[in-house]
């Protein structure tokens, strides 16, 4: 049976983190501490729907392998996963006072940091692919 590989996804998480932080660290350097903040809120809030989605996700598709008719269900599960997120968007806006600008740009993180595990996965598939070539060569 096929199963999900959530490596890339893991990969993905950790480098959003990782990105997220050191900008909102240097936002909050040169722009205002305020900014910095509402990136790492931005940052954080993108992550964790991440990992959601990639959880609800995985449910669904090894539902649909399993041939569970119940499996269908995971998509409510994701829908209210977007309520809850348009919540935590709000909350994050009004009631903890985020620059709706940094807040943006640390839920974007998503895009360079999905950007750079895609580079490093290329590059460890190649030389994964360049070692099976040597070890039939010889």
């Amino acid at each position: 049976m096929a199963t999900l590989d959530r490596s890339f996804v893991d990969g993905v998480f950790w480098r959003m983190l990782a990105l997220g932080a050191l900008l909102a660290l240097i936002t909050a350097w040169a722009i205002s501490p305020r900014f910095g903040y509402s990136m790492a809120l931005g940052t954080l809030t993108s992550a964790l729907s991440l990992r959601v989605t990639a959880f609800v996700v995985a449910k669904m598709i090894k539902g649909a392998i399993d041939g569970n008719p119940g499996a269908a269900g995971w998509a409510a599960v994701l829908a209210f996963k977007l309520a809850i997120l348009f919540f935590a968007i709000w909350f994050c806006l009004s009631t903890l006072s985020a620059h709706a600008v940094g807040f943006i740009l640390g839920y974007k993180v998503l895009l360079p940091a999905l950007a750079w595990q895609a580079v490093l996965t290329r590059r460890d598939r190649r030389s994964t692919d360049d070692d099976a070539d040597d070890n039939e060569s010889t």
